[in-house]
This record gives structure tokens, sequence and C-alpha cells, in this order.
């Protein structure tokens, strides 16, 4: 049975979309209207009873999260070379990374994007979108650190899931109209990972409406 992945334009699901464009097995991939709620709606709550996406579906179970989706497509396809499974050192650091970008990175960014998940009042929600931009700044700040290692790559000489995570959080800071130049070593290593075929069919197919892929 084909994979399925439930996917939202501009969400961190672009991170397992690129992987399984890398990967190049057949999936159906369905896309939600964050705006409008698609999240919410009585079918995806049946697939994702958290309402949130992305959500791959393996032979009718769901897999949530980033970082659980990545970790299962990297060790299922371990020809896509995603994550470095064969040297416990690199792979205990891929996930180092990948987990400090969703219970970190994302964290601050969800603080001034999405900041009802964590108030109901609009004076606490206000509250909460100036120290998150500081704290989403100085994630940046990190990231540009990492880049600056050996390499094309975040993790070194091969692509990896952390390259397609990373393009998540470009995306956000471009979204805050943040000047990307002041990160030029991850500028160039971003650049090249959107250059990337798999990067390229994953942006199409996140553009495209739903049956046009």
């Amino acid at each position: 049975m084909a994979l399925q992945l439930y996917f939202a334009p501009g969400a961190s699901s672009l991170a397992p979309l690129v992987a399984l464009e890398e990967i190049d097995i057949p999936y159906a991939a369905h896309r939600l209207d964050l705006a409008a709620g698609d999240q919410r709606k009585p079918d995806y709550l049946k697939v994702n009873p958290r309402g949130r996406v992305p959500t791959l579906v393996v032979g009718g179970q769901p897999v949530t999260e980033v970082l659980a989706i990545l970790a299962y497509l990297a060790h299922r396809y371990p020809h896509s070379e995603l994550l470095p499974l064969a040297d416990p050192l690199k792979l205990a650091k891929a996930y180092e990374v990948m987990s400090w970008f969703a219970s970190t990175v994302h964290v601050a960014f969800a603080q001034i994007a999405r900041p009802e998940r964590y108030a109901d009042d609009e004076t606490v929600k206000a509250a909460l979108a100036t120290p998150g931009e500081a704290r989403f700044a100085r994630t940046l700040t990190d990231i540009e650190r990492l880049a600056q290692g050996p390499g094309p790559w975040l993790l070194g000489e091969s692509f990896s899931a952390v390259d397609a995570y990373a393009l998540v959080i470009w995306r956000w800071a471009e979204r805050r109209q943040i000047d990307t130049a002041n990160y030029p070593a991850w500028s160039a290593k971003a650049a090249r990972a959107f250059a990337r075929p798999s990067v390229v069919r994953a942006l199409r197919k996140e553009a495209a409406p739903e049956g046009v892929r």
C-alpha cells in the first residue's frame, strides 16, 4: 500500500515531503488548507486527532510529528541516506539537531505565528510575540553556526533529513521578512538545497491544487 502524506503549504510538513521525493517512491499527497480549518474537520481528525500536520499514514497507521516521520523514512528506506545510520555518533548528532528544531525553533516561531496555541487572551498573545521574535532570531544565529561547519550540507558531505527540516525554518525566516543575508553560510547551503531536484519537486507538489499531483 502506498504511503499517504497529509501536509499544508508553508508548514513543517515540507520536510517529510522533501524526504519522500528524495526517496523517490510512490505516495499519495493530501493538501490541507489550515486557514480554512481543514485540520479540524472530522475526516482529518480521524487520521490525526491532534489536528496537526504532517501526518504520514503507513499501512493504515498514522505517524505524526516531523522528527518521527523523518526517522521512520530514513530507517525504512536506508538507501536514501536521509540519516547517517551506519555511524551512531553522527546519527545522534542528527537527532540532536532535529530535536532542537522541533522543541525550540518551532516553538519560538509558533509563539509569533500561532499564539492561540498558548493563550486565548489577546493581551497574552501579544505579550508572547515579542520574546518569541527574539528567541526565533537567536535560533537562526545558532543554525548559521551549524552551517559554518565543513562540507556542502549541514551535516557535512551528504544531504540529509536535517537539511530538509532546515528548509522549513528558512522559509519561516523569510515569512518574518528577516534579512537572510545575515546568515551567509546557511544562505549558501539553503540555496544548494532549494536547487536539489527532490526539493524542487516537493515545492511544486506543495503549490499544486488537490488532485493535480
